[in-house]
């Protein structure tokens, strides 16, 4: 995975959890635009910055059917819930739902 801050993929949350890589961590953050109209997949979203400075890997997925964005984000294995804390205070509109995927040691 890699940074695609361009680009969105049109793909599912299926689709998601079917492409994580077992050895890796990752929080995913799910935004459903039928109940609010705020984009977490928008460049001036403040958590961009964040996930610069800490060179942070994500990709913005985008569920065409659903009108559900997510956004994932891989992480180092090893204090996940630090990890989704510290992101979590950068702003996600309060009814965004996140998830949180542990490495398989």
């Amino acid at each position: 995975m890699e940074n695609q801050s361009d680009k969105r993929f049109k793909k599912s949350f299926d689709w998601i959890k079917k492409n994580l890589d077992p050895l890796k961590s990752y929080i995913v953050f799910e935004n459903d635009l039928n109940k609010q109209d705020d984009s977490i997949l928008s460049e001036s979203f403040i958590a961009y910055q964040y996930l610069n400075e800490d060179m942070l890997t994500w990709q913005k997925v985008f569920d065409v059917k659903k009108l559900k964005e997510y956004l994932v984000i891989q992480i180092d294995p090893g204090n996940e819930e630090e990890k989704l804390g510290k992101i979590m205070g950068y702003g996600f509109p309060k009814e965004t739902v996140s998830y949180l995927y542990k490495a398989k040691s």
